[in-house]
Protein backbone atom coordinates (compact mmCIF):
# COMPACT_ATOMS: atom_id res chain seq x y z
CA UNK A 1 0.00 0.00 0.00
CA UNK A 2 1.33 3.74 -0.94
CA UNK A 3 0.44 6.25 1.24
CA UNK A 4 0.91 9.96 0.41
CA UNK A 5 1.59 12.75 2.76
CA UNK A 6 2.85 16.01 3.10
CA UNK A 7 6.09 16.16 5.83
CA UNK A 8 7.66 19.72 5.50
CA UNK A 9 10.58 19.22 7.92
CA UNK A 10 13.25 19.72 6.10
CA UNK A 11 11.63 19.90 2.71
CA UNK A 12 9.74 22.39 0.42
CA UNK A 13 6.35 23.71 1.48
CA UNK A 14 3.49 21.26 -0.49
CA UNK A 15 6.40 18.61 -1.31
CA UNK A 16 4.28 15.03 -0.79
CA UNK A 17 6.31 11.92 0.40
CA UNK A 18 5.13 8.40 -0.41
CA UNK A 19 5.51 6.00 1.60
CA UNK A 20 4.66 2.44 1.05
CA UNK A 21 3.87 0.49 3.64
CA UNK A 22 2.84 -3.26 3.68
CA UNK A 23 -1.17 -4.17 4.49
CA UNK A 24 -0.42 -6.33 7.45
CA UNK A 25 1.37 -3.18 9.87
CA UNK A 26 -1.94 -0.92 9.32
CA UNK A 27 -4.73 -3.85 10.18
CA UNK A 28 -4.42 -3.11 14.06
CA UNK A 29 -4.96 0.78 12.67
CA UNK A 30 -7.65 0.26 10.62
CA UNK A 31 -9.45 -2.07 13.26
CA UNK A 32 -9.13 0.85 16.25
CA UNK A 33 -10.15 3.48 13.89
CA UNK A 34 -13.43 1.35 13.11
CA UNK A 35 -13.98 0.85 16.45
CA UNK A 36 -13.49 4.29 17.80
CA UNK A 37 -15.77 5.33 15.14
CA UNK A 38 -18.61 2.87 15.80
CA UNK A 39 -18.33 4.06 18.80
CA UNK A 40 -18.97 7.55 18.74
CA UNK A 41 -21.33 7.17 15.53
CA UNK A 42 -24.47 8.63 16.21
CA UNK A 43 -27.68 6.41 16.53
CA UNK A 44 -28.62 5.31 12.88
CA UNK A 45 -25.27 6.33 11.20
CA UNK A 46 -23.91 3.98 9.26
CA UNK A 47 -19.79 3.67 9.70
CA UNK A 48 -17.79 2.37 7.14
CA UNK A 49 -13.83 1.11 7.15
CA UNK A 50 -11.82 3.96 6.01
CA UNK A 51 -8.68 3.44 4.26
CA UNK A 52 -5.23 4.11 5.76
CA UNK A 53 -4.82 7.15 2.66
CA UNK A 54 -8.12 8.85 4.18
CA UNK A 55 -6.86 8.60 7.83
CA UNK A 56 -3.65 10.00 6.73
CA UNK A 57 -5.53 12.84 4.82
CA UNK A 58 -7.77 13.53 7.79
CA UNK A 59 -4.70 13.26 10.28
CA UNK A 60 -2.77 15.83 7.39
CA UNK A 61 -5.88 18.55 6.88
CA UNK A 62 -5.45 21.85 7.50
CA UNK A 63 -7.90 22.15 9.97
CA UNK A 64 -6.77 19.69 12.09
CA UNK A 65 -3.47 21.11 11.92
CA UNK A 66 -4.00 24.05 12.87
CA UNK A 67 -6.31 23.04 15.74
CA UNK A 68 -3.46 20.90 16.92
CA UNK A 69 -1.28 24.27 16.55
CA UNK A 70 -3.37 26.02 18.69
CA UNK A 71 -4.95 23.68 21.48
CA UNK A 72 -1.51 21.73 22.02
CA UNK A 73 -0.33 22.96 25.07
CA UNK A 74 -4.27 22.48 26.86
CA UNK A 75 -4.83 19.88 28.81
CA UNK A 76 -8.24 18.59 30.37
CA UNK A 77 -8.49 19.75 34.29
CA UNK A 78 -11.18 18.96 36.64
CA UNK A 79 -11.85 20.50 39.43
CA UNK A 80 -14.20 18.73 41.95
CA UNK A 81 -17.69 17.77 40.78
CA UNK A 82 -17.21 20.47 37.71
CA UNK A 83 -16.98 20.38 34.56
CA UNK A 84 -13.68 19.78 32.98
CA UNK A 85 -12.31 22.81 31.78
CA UNK A 86 -9.58 23.26 29.54
CA UNK A 87 -6.53 25.21 30.94
CA UNK A 88 -3.15 26.69 29.29
CA UNK A 89 -0.23 24.75 30.52
CA UNK A 90 2.09 27.70 29.84
CA UNK A 91 0.82 30.06 32.58
CA UNK A 92 2.04 27.48 35.10
CA UNK A 93 5.16 27.39 33.43
CA UNK A 94 7.95 30.08 35.32
CA UNK A 95 9.96 32.48 33.11
CA UNK A 96 13.43 31.86 32.61
CA UNK A 97 13.56 36.14 33.02
CA UNK A 98 11.67 35.43 36.48
CA UNK A 99 13.47 33.07 37.97
CA UNK A 100 16.67 34.93 37.28
CA UNK A 101 15.17 38.20 38.30
CA UNK A 102 14.48 36.33 41.33
CA UNK A 103 17.98 34.80 42.02
CA UNK A 104 19.30 38.32 41.37
CA UNK A 105 16.87 39.54 44.21
CA UNK A 106 18.06 37.12 46.59
CA UNK A 107 21.76 37.85 45.74
CA UNK A 108 21.11 41.30 46.60
CA UNK A 109 19.45 40.68 49.55
CA UNK A 110 22.13 38.62 50.67
CA UNK A 111 24.50 40.94 49.99
CA UNK A 112 22.66 43.99 51.72
CA UNK A 113 22.82 41.66 54.87
CA UNK A 114 26.15 40.75 54.87
CA UNK A 115 26.97 44.36 54.66
CA UNK A 116 24.74 45.58 57.56
CA UNK A 117 26.33 42.65 59.70
CA UNK A 118 29.67 44.06 59.08
CA UNK A 119 29.21 47.83 59.31
CA UNK A 120 26.97 50.10 60.81
CA UNK A 121 23.73 51.00 59.67
CA UNK A 122 25.25 54.39 58.26
CA UNK A 123 28.02 52.90 56.48
CA UNK A 124 26.01 49.62 55.38
CA UNK A 125 23.53 52.28 53.54
CA UNK A 126 25.74 54.43 52.42
CA UNK A 127 27.77 51.26 50.88
CA UNK A 128 24.44 49.68 49.41
CA UNK A 129 23.64 53.14 47.90
CA UNK A 130 26.42 53.56 46.57
CA UNK A 131 27.95 49.80 45.72
CA UNK A 132 25.13 47.65 44.40
CA UNK A 133 22.44 50.36 43.54
CA UNK A 134 25.11 52.52 41.41
CA UNK A 135 24.81 55.65 42.54
CA UNK A 136 27.73 58.18 42.80
CA UNK A 137 29.47 59.09 45.73
CA UNK A 138 28.98 62.94 44.61
CA UNK A 139 24.92 62.16 43.87
CA UNK A 140 24.54 60.09 47.19
CA UNK A 141 26.23 63.35 49.35
CA UNK A 142 24.15 65.38 47.76
CA UNK A 143 20.95 63.65 48.20
CA UNK A 144 21.98 63.33 52.23
CA UNK A 145 22.99 67.05 52.32
CA UNK A 146 26.98 66.27 53.29
CA UNK A 147 30.23 67.28 52.01
CA UNK A 148 31.46 65.32 49.38
CA UNK A 149 35.13 64.99 51.19
CA UNK A 150 33.35 63.74 54.07
CA UNK A 151 31.29 61.10 52.46
CA UNK A 152 34.32 59.95 49.91
CA UNK A 153 36.17 60.00 53.68
CA UNK A 154 33.03 57.37 55.13
CA UNK A 155 32.95 55.46 52.10
CA UNK A 156 36.79 54.39 51.99
CA UNK A 157 36.99 53.52 55.79
CA UNK A 158 34.23 51.45 55.28
CA UNK A 159 35.87 49.96 52.16
CA UNK A 160 38.71 49.59 54.37
CA UNK A 161 36.33 47.77 57.31
CA UNK A 162 35.07 45.08 54.83
CA UNK A 163 38.76 44.74 53.18
CA UNK A 164 39.83 43.92 57.06
CA UNK A 165 37.15 41.26 56.45
CA UNK A 166 37.67 40.10 53.53
CA UNK A 167 41.81 39.49 53.43
CA UNK A 168 41.71 35.95 53.31
CA UNK A 169 39.50 36.33 50.04
CA UNK A 170 42.16 38.07 47.57
CA UNK A 171 40.16 37.72 44.95
CA UNK A 172 36.92 39.17 46.18
CA UNK A 173 39.02 42.87 46.37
Amino acid sequence: MKVTMKYDQGRKKEEVVVLEIPNHEFEQMLENDYRYRVANAVDGEIVERRTVQEIFDELNSEELSSWRKHNRRLIPVKAGDEETSEMDMMDLVIDVSQVEQHQRQENYEAQCQWLRERLNPDQAEMMITISLDGMRVKDYANKINDDLWRVYKRYDYAKKILKEDLKDYPHVW
